[in-house]
């Protein structure tokens, strides 16, 4: 397969500083350090181009709204009309404030290490619905099972989002990750796997069973789930995916260089990239079936639409991009006779640089 760059925008800043939100006809995109901007999917053209601030904690997209949480000034919610890019409101928050989640018609914000209380504004114009009397400590907050997912230690707390009370508590068996790391991965409306800090899966759901620890694995920096698997990437050099209900191994990925976070679902496989521009499809099974790469580019991150849109931030740029089948060239029976199967190799020198275990993992995107 051949990888084709469909558009690609400069970014001036590292794309791994440009957090970003793919939605149903646009990407939603930081660059310039101070800029935020919607580029139509189709063609990347702008469709509108607004002030922000620096290194949002949080982008996140509702309907025909985008709410977002810059770190600076960092006492601003802004929310912005997803067609126009005017402002609908703004809300002002705590110094410190992180964390940012939309569940139905409430935005829940704070919690991030403890600096603030959390609190759940309206969606529609940003007036305050609820806060909680002193600063709480939460992991990434998720919306799921009717609520918003919180929950720090060995505790776990699903919230009602209309009042911020209790719907359901969960003791663990090990503490959650750290607060700037992704804490919950959502199975189904009614199960969730949470990653914890001693490099251990554990699952717990809606019912009446205890939370269950699934196993403890190789340490690892980040993780997510992907076509009914929960997958680690173990300390950036290679992929590991489990079944969520057991916890036994599913596929695994091997790698001598730096990965790309987020696997992407691609047909009936995945995708997987590394930092030097090196995409790989494997199967259902994790076995590679082919690769190729975007060459001259360092890829920090990969995203895919609903409808199968691929799109790729690297240093310096932001674009989109899709795949053709590689031509093959004609061959003479005389030729062919005999003749060994060469696969074009993707192979490029590694990157040298060092990743952190999950466990010890900071964030540098909400």
């Amino acid at each position: 397969m051949i990888a084709t760059v469909l558009w690609e925008r400069e970014l001036h800043q590292r794309g791994r500083h440009s957090a970003f939100v793919v939605g149903p006809d646009c990407v939603v995109l930081h660059e310039r350090h101070t800029r935020l901007v919607c580029l139509e999917r189709a063609d990347g053209a702008v469709r509108w181009d607004v002030p922000l601030g620096t290194w949002p904690r949080g982008i996140v997209l509702a309907g025909d709204r985008v709410l977002v949480l810059p770190q600076t000034p960092n006492n601003l919610l802004s929310c912005i009309d997803l067609r126009t890019g005017a402002s609908l409101w703004s809300a002002s928050t705590p110094r410190w404030t992180g964390n940012l989640t939309v569940h139905s018609d409430t935005v829940v914000t704070g919690g991030w290490r403890g600096y603030t209380p959390m609190s759940g504004l309206d969606l529609a114009d940003g007036g305050v619905r609820w806060t909680t009397p002193s600063p709480v400590t939460s992991v990434r907050t998720l919306a799921w099972a009717g609520g918003v997912l919180t929950g720090s230690g060995y505790e776990a707390v699903l919230l009602d989002p209309a009042d911020g009370s209790h719907l359901a508590r969960w003791r663990l068996p090990d503490p959650l990750a750290g607060p700037d790391a992704t804490a919950f991965v959502p199975v189904d409306a009614e199960r969730v796997v949470a990653a914890c800090e001693t490099s251990s899966l554990v699952t717990f759901g809606t019912g009446t069973d205890k939370p269950t620890r699934l196993g403890s694995y190789d340490p690892f920096w980040a993780v997510g789930s992907i076509h009914g698997s929960v997958w680690m990437l173990r300390s950036g050099r290679g992929f590991l995916a489990v079944d969520p209900t057991s916890g036994t191994p599913m596929w695994s990925v091997e790698a001598d260089r730096r990965m790309v976070v987020d696997p992407l679902p691609y047909a009936d496989g995945l995708l997987v990239g590394d930092a030097n521009g090196g995409i790989r499809r494997l199967g259902p099974d994790g076995r590679i079936v082919e690769g190729c790469s975007l060459p001259g580019r360092r890829l920090d991150a990969l995203a895919a639409a609903d409808d199968g849109g691929l799109f790729f931030a690297a240093k310096g740029t932001f674009g989109s991009f899709a795949f053709s089948p590689k031509a093959r060239r004609p061959t003479t029976p005389a030729a062919s006779t005999g003749a060994l199967s060469v696969r074009d190799s993707t192979r490029q020198d590694p990157e040298e640089t060092t990743q952190i275990p999950f466990s010890a993992a900071t964030a540098s995107r909400s």
